[in-house]
């Protein structure tokens, strides 16, 4: 395509005022990421609506077979009873019909890497005196902090692999526990089967109210950078962006407050007095008691291994 003329006399006149053109920068890159959030939550109501084993029971009784488990983890101290009880929320999953890549897309992944680094320092020989089954580090003269000194020899540990293994046995299980959950769930099921378990109406209405929320100020910061992005012709300094995100904080702030009153008011107009109002719900069916129970006896009889 050939250059017009005003556009070659724009690109000479930037050149001569030493401008530069947008950059790609990590504002941009995080704006994708929460685009990508609605995405992400959009996929999981159609997960939710699979014909999963999981799908298929009572949303109470999932809630309640997760509480269970929870309960259950904690309480487990030995390798082989926490073992038994890893198995039980990876079965769910492939009943679930849900694929391992969404599954660890959903946050399974991140977990695993974030506990895995933070639990790694505990598997050595630098804070608690252990059984070195792998060498690392030698030192040859002795290093001192203070009234820190450090052994001879810095390695892995027996004992920090046993406490290692016992933190990523109760923590990742919990967490794809709480994962199914919230993939075999839909929202609005999720905080009705809150209300069952008798939490207090305002506890479930702030709850739902603070995901809609943000998932309203998240478009709306989206919508603010792509705005300005499509107003940006060169790039400005550094002052003047902490000055605009400044301004659109403050303005963002301002919006909300507005919106919070008139959402406040709109709900108030329709008569609501503080309680979400769910449909009846009929008592648990079988398919409902056949999971709550299959958990109970599953972790109960874990403990005994």
């Amino acid at each position: 395509m050939t250059e017009s003329g005003e556009e070659k006399g724009f690109r000479e006149l930037a050149a001569a005022r030493g401008l530069r053109p947008p950059a790609e920068i990590h504002v941009a890159r995080t704006l994708r990421q929460l685009s990508s959030f609605f995405s992400d939550s959009f996929f999981r109501e159609a997960t939710a609506r699979r014909n999963g084993f999981a799908q298929r029971t009572d949303p109470r009784a999932r809630l309640l077979a997760v509480l269970a488990f929870l309960v259950s983890v904690s309480l487990a101290h030995r390798l082989p009873v926490l073992l038994a009880h890893a198995a039980l929320p990876f079965a769910a999953v492939g009943l679930s019909r849900i694929r391992p890549r969404e599954f660890l897309g959903a946050g399974f992944l991140a977990a695993v890497v974030f506990s895995s680094l933070m639990i790694a320092p505990a598997t050595l020989n630098l804070f608690r005196e252990g059984e070195i089954v792998w060498p690392l580090l030698p030192l040859s003269r002795g290093f001192r902090l203070g009234p820190y000194a450090a052994p001879p020899v810095i390695g892995v540990t027996r004992e920090g692999l046993f406490t290692a293994a016992t933190f990523l046995l109760r923590v990742l299980p919990s967490v794809a526990a709480v994962l199914w959950l919230t993939l075999t769930t839909r929202w609005t099921d999720l905080l009705r089967a809150l209300r069952f378990l008798g939490l207090p109406p305002l506890f479930v209405q702030v709850t739902g109210m603070t995901v809609r929320y943000t998932h309203a100020l998240l478009r709306q910061l989206e919508e603010i950078h792509l705005g300005k992005k499509s107003r940006t012709i060169c790039r400005t300094g550094a002052s003047r962006e902490r000055n605009w995100a400044g301004s659109r904080i403050a303005a963002s702030w301002e919006r909300s407050l507005h919106l919070m009153e008139e959402v406040s008011d709109a709900m108030k107009a329709r008569g609501f007095t503080g309680e979400s109002k769910f449909r009846k719900e009929a008592r648990f069916g079988p398919s409902g008691w056949g999971i709550l129970a299959a958990v109970v006896v599953f972790c109960a009889g874990a403990h005994f291994l």
